[in-house]
């Protein structure tokens, strides 16, 4: 009998460290998981000392267990309710309740081991031992049952205020906890001379399994996961448990010839503790490797499917290529049997009327369907109206689960999944990675689609080109001819433009400087921000002409022998405060030796120089940026060195092409369009020079560097 009890705290112990290993690391930073986790820690200590007073041969190590595990005890209904205020979203309201509770805990839990809580170990109805209650037993024992009732109060009173699946959740963790202090109520009769023994302490454990069966059923947690963290701590208590075994059978036969008392179980624990903080981090990473290789061989990663995904799909604008990479690597990852992405166009109805309801659905509601869950839902009728007919359409499609493809709350597409191959539910992380993923190609799919409807746009003014000119050509002269249109409206396009933002820029320059009125405080700082807008986009038309010029062959050149150095200067003192703002360095190394002057457009270059300053600035965080000039022969060169984030070598090879932009760079820099590295690279081509970048990979800086000829004939 001795061992049942004994099995029965070891069981306890497990199922409460596995329980809330899982949830505590399943989202560290939830209240939620954070106060369940402590709950089933309190339920687990308990459990733990639970263990080892049946196994006690003697009154003293037994009073020592009875003291150990009232420690935990002391804090399991505290943690209890502080789970459930939490979950129920009172705590703040309770907040007075709770702080009282763990107040109350510590003060009993400091007197475990005084005689005013246990006051004597006695045998009582043939246990060879048993506890006699001190004066503040009583106490503890009414601030036990008083806030477990209470919590369990507060469970029914709200049970008719939830809605959805947090319901029938709510059901099974009552049921689940009222079991498990029914359970562990059992220990506290024989304190109170009542001749019933704690057989029910086994059940102390009934909300783990409950817990799990709502896992299952309604997707609390991911089972896979769980399973998996499961087997891991289930060996790793196992290992400890032998460990522990072995050590009390080698010390109380070699050291205490056969006799195993207090002493012996100080030393086995100390050996024990020894053995776990060398073995522990070794033995769970092993049991980890081990339980993927066999338990689960095709677990695929979120993350590397993500980055996967959006690798592929952020560099291409081929509809084509966008839905077949989603399918492809969704279904072999998830291993589904099939993936249908429909993209909603005017037409997409015409013979589905099922994907029109469904549609319709996520027009007003972001939540993703899942069927299984929509049937259970339905069963315990709960969202009747909504289950009623979607289930239906869901059916019709043989689609297991669908979530919405969303840009900017418009929505242009839905993915509709079927089964799992293996037959298993989608799990939290498969849904959670889904929607990232729906995210990323909702934008993806919608770029694509408008990149199409440009193409369809530049056929047909290909036919109105080829209609006007009635002259056959190849389709080199057509391209050149298209790209010639191009040129020219840009052009247009940046001439229209430039005359109203000058303007604008002249009316906000005036009104800041007073002219009709002081203006202050938050009006200032918005026209501020209207000023610095228009810049950009001055800049930015201003770019648009440069490039019509140059792709024209319109671009001019005014010629002068300077001193490239001088410029360089300058161009520093321009960039000094916003270098300053950041709190980086930018500095000029010059030749000891002076340099010959060079035959340049000091306008162009000093552009092209701006733009790599610019450049270095923005996309460095810390460090700084060191600029130097060399003499070479009869050539300049010029180099910009950063501490900043780097470039890819795939990035390097299209860095000076056309509105070409890093994979990352829009988390840094939004304001850029790709288009100063291409102008730069133009003009120093122009230069019969030419420009390129080194760079070790990411986060490890860039050099950039241009040479030029010194000397230049005149035309």
């Amino acid at each position: 009998m001795d061992l049942y009890f004994s099995l029965s705290g070891l069981f306890n112990a497990v199922a409460s460290i596995i329980l809330g290993l899982f949830v505590f690391l399943k989202n560290r930073n939830s209240r939620i998981n954070q106060t369940f986790a402590l709950f089933c820690l309190s339920v687990a200590v308990w459990s733990y000392f639970y263990i080892f007073w049946p196994l006690a041969k003697d009154k003293e190590s037994t009073l020592l267990w009875f003291q150990l595990l009232h420690i935990g005890a002391n804090f399991a209904p505290i943690t209890y309710l502080h789970f459930v205020a939490t979950w129920l979203g009172i705590a703040k309201k309770k907040k007075a309740i709770i702080i009282s509770g763990y107040l109350l805990a510590a003060l009993f839990a400091s007197f475990v081991f005084s005689s005013y809580f246990i006051k004597d170990i006695v045998p009582k109805f043939s246990m060879r031992f048993w506890a006699e209650p001190g004066v503040l037993y009583h106490f503890y024992l009414c601030f036990f049952f008083g806030y477990a009732i209470y919590s369990s109060y507060l469970l029914v009173k709200y049970y008719n205020k939830v809605t959805g699946t947090k319901k029938p959740q709510m059901k099974y963790i009552f049921i689940g906890m009222v079991l498990a202090f029914a359970g562990g109520s059992t220990n506290y009769f024989l304190w109170y001379d009542i001749p019933i023994k704690p057989y029910g302490n086994i059940f102390a454990s009934t909300y783990v399994i409950l817990t799990a069966y709502a896992i299952l059923k309604y997707r609390l947690m991911d089972i896979k996961l769980a399973v998996k963290r499961s087997t891991i701590f289930s060996l790793i208590v196992i290992a400890i448990t032998a460990a522990y075994a072995m050590s009390a059978f080698l010390v109380s036969w070699v050291v205490f010839g056969g006799v195993y008392t207090f002493r012996t179980q100080i030393i086995t624990g100390l050996i024990v503790a020894f053995l776990v903080a060398i073995g522990f981090r070794p033995l769970y990473e092993w049991l980890k490797k081990t339980t993927d290789t066999f338990l689960f061989k095709g677990e695929y990663l979120p993350q590397d499917l993500m980055a996967d995904i959006t690798d592929i799909v952020s560099r291409t604008l081929d509809l084509d290529v966008v839905i077949e990479t989603l399918k492809n690597k969704i279904t072999n990852a998830l291993r589904i049997k099939k993936l249908e992405i429909v993209i909603l166009k005017e037409d997409s109805f015409k013979k589905r009327k099922s994907l029109e309801k469904i549609a319709d659905y996520f027009r007003k509601q972001r939540d993703v369907l899942v069927l299984e869950e929509m049937k259970r839902e339905f069963a315990e009728k709960v969202n009747l109206e909504k289950n009623s007919y979607l289930i239906e359409e869901l059916e019709k499609l043989n689609t297991a689960l669908v979530i919405p493809l969303l840009v900017k709350k418009k929505l242009v597409g839905i993915f509709l999944l079927g089964n799992k191959r293996s037959g298993d539910m989608f799990t939290n992380e498969d849904i959670k990675t889904l929607e990232t993923i729906a995210g990323q190609a909702g934008i993806a799919i919608e770029n694509a689609r408008l990149y199409e409807e440009m193409k369809d746009f530049s056929k047909t003014l290909q036919k109105e080109v080829e209609r006007q000119t009635k002259t056959l050509k190849d389709a080199n002269i057509r391209l050149q001819q298209l790209d010639v249109a191009k040129s020219e409206f840009i052009s247009l396009a940046s001439h229209q433009l430039r005359t109203p933002l000058t303007i604008i820029k002249g009316y906000v320059s005036m009104i800041l400087e007073g002219t009709w009125g002081i203006v202050e405080g938050g009006q200032k700082e918005q026209l501020e921000k209207i000023y610095s807008s228009n810049e950009r986009l001055i800049k930015l038309v201003e770019d648009l002409l440069t490039v019509s010029r140059i792709e024209s062959g319109r671009l001019d050149f005014d010629w002068e022998t300077i001193h490239f150095e001088n410029m360089i200067d300058n161009v520093i003192k321009e960039f000094s405060q916003m270098v300053k703002s950041k709190k980086l360095y930018l500095k000029f190394v010059k030749p000891k030796e002076a340099l010959s002057k060079i035959r340049i457009d000091p306008l162009k270059i000093r552009q092209v120089v701006q733009n790599l300053v610019d450049n270095a600035i923005h996309y460095t965080q810390k460090g700084g940026i060191t600029i130097r000039l060399k003499e070479k022969k009869d050539k300049m060169l010029f180099s910009i060195e950063d501490t900043g984030i780097g470039i890819s070598p795939e990035e390097q090879v299209v860095l000076f092409e056309k509105f070409s932009r890093g994979r990352d760079i829009d988390k840094i820099h939004t304001e850029g369009v790709g288009l100063g590295l291409y102008l730069g690279a133009k003009m120093v081509e122009a230069h019969k020079g030419k420009i390129w970048v080194e760079s070790e990979g990411e986060n490890k800086g860039s050099t950039f560097y241009f040479e030029l000829p010194i000397k230049r004939k005149k035309r």
